[in-house]
């Protein structure tokens, strides 16, 4: 701390003598006074102002991006036990089951007082978000392309008007109350004052310019480390996919780290279904002449053979659309890739009776269609049922990309699987024997593999084959400071590292290794976890 307060005095030594002399040796210093400063302007650091300056605390939120950013813009929706829509539909969800599934999927590797705070405060936290404009509506589990979720429990309360409207309007709500936002300015170190304890941040506005905002209290939302290659490599290894908001590059993580917080969680990764890597998607979109080949992504919601670069099968693939199991299973294997292999059968059904032809998904919501955005796109459970039932014939596409993909192998033809497994580099009797063992399962509905129902397998019968790759795909991370339930920043001793708070994805503690297995639990501990942190700041302040 002694090193800080030094930094501090020679900084405001340096001004003074700059503003005598008339040098301008050091930038512009604009200072601010505040009760809290919140750190990132997602989902996680949106709630916490909000929270704070409806506590009657003074609060500056300050966003990296010049606009409002974030994993949260992107979601679906949050998961919740108890909210008022739930209520109304009888649809509330037993808190020990939800307990449960964070216990389970963790192995115990969790702050278990933190994961039962935020169960309880799901409810009320989806009814407070709808008061300051978020406009988030109950629907049914599995609506989301995640077809073995129908019938869970877990649902779920989905963006109406999309990620990106619903935290613009939470902005506008905070601003509403009094708050202060400095977009395209991003905190760079807390500050301290003679006592070490923290009293601001210390940031850089759009110009370059130094700006200090004194607060109180701090809450760090900065959304993780997945687009920092450097920490990614360190905390999670190599080979690994970098996080989808590249903006997320650690910085609260760092700051709370060199402020004594202790490091949770950092090893945490959301792989999460999969995806063409970008050398793959260009190649694809030249050859198509669109920017994203849906029909690919649709392909991938059935349960094709899955095998990775040596030929092995690896996962019970009736599993796939459970995202984040399958996204952790492919992360695990080399190179993080995996080959999707169907046959000329598969594409004579979808001719003929769409995709629905190898397997139907939404079929359960046709009389009761329900809707919301994700990925700011609508998602219509009607209108992605007739999707899925429309007749479309492939044949001339995935030849096409057989012969355009050459570079990335992205979709490979070969007109029996030992000529797929040449071109894919492959030894061809270790692919034919793993072909042979799916077909197997799927003529006799068991797998002695992975114990799959091989009644939901396509044989692979009729020339020619295919094969797509894809690669593992990672919403970003998911931990890395330590905080107790009130999201306090806690030392390797466990003491309160005093006016520090983490909320969202720099909070560590809520997950073992791996994302729950049911919908919305990220963007629901974000929400949740960044008002509780914006409450408690703003009572530390009262204080």
């Amino acid at each position: 701390m002694k090193q800080k307060r030094t930094s501090f005095r020679l900084l405001a030594a340096v001004t003074a003598l700059s503003a005598v002399f008339g040098t301008s040796s050091v930038a512009a210093l604009e200072r601010l006074e505040s009760d809290v400063v919140v750190v990132g302007g997602g989902a996680a650091g949106s709630a916490a102002a909000i929270a704070a300056q409806e506590q009657g605390a003074k609060t500056v939120l300050l966003e990296k991006t010049a606009f409002p950013a974030g994993a949260g813009t992107f979601a679906g929706g949050l998961f919740a036990a108890d909210s008022s829509q739930q209520k109304e539909q009888g649809k509330v969800v037993d808190k020990a089951w939800l307990y449960k599934q964070y216990m389970d999927i963790s192995g115990g590797y969790v702050n278990s007082r933190l994961v039962r705070r935020i169960i309880d405060e799901s409810g009320f936290t989806v009814d407070w978000l709808n008061k300051h404009g978020a406009d988030v509506k109950l629907v049914s589990a599995g609506t989301g392309h995640a077809f073995d979720h129908v019938g869970m429990p877990a649902t779920l309360h989905a963006y109406q008007k999309g990620g990106a409207k619903a935290i613009r309007a939470l902005h506008d709500s905070f601003r509403k109350l009094g708050g202060t936002i400095r977009y395209t300015t991003p905190a760079q170190e807390l500050l301290f004052d003679e006592e070490g304890r923290i009293c601001g941040v210390k940031a850089k506005d759009k110009k370059g310019e130094t700006v200090e905002i004194r607060a109180k209290a701090v809450v760090l939302a900065t959304g993780g480390f997945g687009g920092n290659a450097e920490m990614m490599t360190k905390f999670i290894g190599k080979p690994h996919t970098l996080g989808e908001v590249t903006q997320n590059t650690g910085d609260g993580l760092r700051m709370a780290w060199k402020a004594g917080a202790a490091e949770r969680g950092a090893e945490v990764a959301q792989y999460f279904f999969q995806k063409l890597s970008s050398d793959s998607l260009s190649e694809v979109s030249a050859a198509l002449g669109k920017p994203y080949p849906v029909e690919l992504v649709q392909m991938s919601f059935r349960p094709f053979l899955r095998v990775n670069l040596a030929g092995d099968r690896f996962s019970d693939e009736t599993k796939v659309t459970l995202f984040a199991i399958h996204g952790a299973e492919l992360h695990m294997q080399p190179q993080e890739t995996e080959y999707m292999l169907f046959d000329e059968t598969a594409l004579e059904k979808i001719a003929e009776g769409g995709y629905a032809a190898i397997e139907e998904h939404f079929g359960a919501f046709r009389d009761k269609p329900e809707f919301f955005m994700e990925f700011n796109l609508p998602n219509d459970t009607k209108v992605e049922s007739d999707k899925e039932r429309k007749p479309r014939d492939l044949r001339a596409m995935f030849a096409k990309l057989a012969e355009s993909t050459p570079k990335t192998k992205t979709v490979v033809k070969g007109e029996s699987i030992a000529d797929l497994a040449r071109a894919l580099g492959m030894d061809p009797k270790r692919l034919e024997a793993s072909v042979a063992q799916y077909n197997e399962a799927a003529e006799t509905g068991r797998d002695d593999l992975f114990f799959a129902d091989g009644k939901r397998f396509e044989p692979l019968l009729k020339g020619p084959f295919y094969a797509v790759k894809w690669t593992a795909r990672n919403l970003g991370t998911l931990g890395g400071i330590a905080v107790d339930e009130k999201l306090r920043a806690i030392t390797d001793r466990g003491d309160v590292v005093p006016g520090l708070w983490a909320a969202g994805a720099d909070a560590g503690g809520m997950y073992g290794k791996s994302y729950v297995d049911f919908e919305g639990g990220t963007l629901g501990f974000a929400y949740i976890s960044g008002r509780l942190a914006g409450e408690d700041a703003a009572k530390y302040v009262r204080r």
